[in-house]
């Protein structure tokens, strides 16, 4: 065999922690360009994980922009990976697309919204 075997988890390869949602109270309501209203997940100063009702296209350029508590804040990227992350009798199917931001989100470090 040319590699080693390993077992249990693959080595983390995220490069920025994340952070839930529920952490950032200073995130208030989220559009995605062209104006999609989108739930996040966890969000990075590299990227974000958000939720939507309509589908994503992977390599789409985008905005993400912030109305919240504090000053709003938009930042650039584009659509990494998106895929159907469930399907609701209420709601339809519910998508999850991960975003890559062109520059690093500058961002409050927890307990210091």
């Amino acid at each position: 065999m040319d590699g080693a075997l390993t077992t249990g988890r693959p080595a983390e390869r995220r490069q920025a922690v994340r952070r839930p949602a529920a952490a950032l109270d200073w995130v208030g309501s989220l559009r995605l360009r062209p104006g999609l209203e989108v739930a996040l997940v966890n969000l990075s100063t590299g990227g974000a994980l958000v939720e939507t009702l309509t589908r994503l296209r992977p390599g789409a350029r985008t905005a993400l922009r912030s109305s919240g508590t504090g000053a709003g804040w938009a930042v650039t990227g584009y659509v990494s990976r998106a895929w159907v992350a469930a399907v609701e009798a209420d709601r339809g199917v519910v998508y999850r697309g991960a975003l890559v931001f062109d520059t690093a989100l500058d961002f409050p470090e927890p307990g210091n919204s």
